[in-house]
């Protein structure tokens, strides 16, 4: 695995253009099936509220608690 942090970078913008990508296309096809079917835009307001209620448990348990994260001594490599 490379350590280079200019590598890193690149390989991260190409992660986030290609799940823009995606999104962008998914909301396209979204937006096709509610002109056709619109009883599909309820489906989507339940699923944008669990995506929200994801997004504050990932913040609120996933990346808050893991800055307060205590470390054993038998975990650390010598």
């Amino acid at each position: 695995m490379s350590r280079d942090p200019l590598e890193q970078q690149k390989r991260n913008i190409a992660t986030f253009g290609a799940l823009a990508g995606l999104l962008f296309v998914a909301l396209g096809i979204l937006a096709l099936a509610a002109m056709v079917i619109p009883d599909i835009l309820n489906v989507l307001l339940v699923l944008a509220a669990f995506l929200v209620i994801g997004v504050i448990q990932y913040a609120l348990w996933g990346w808050k608690l893991d800055r307060y994260r205590i470390t054993d001594d038998e975990d650390e490599k010598p």
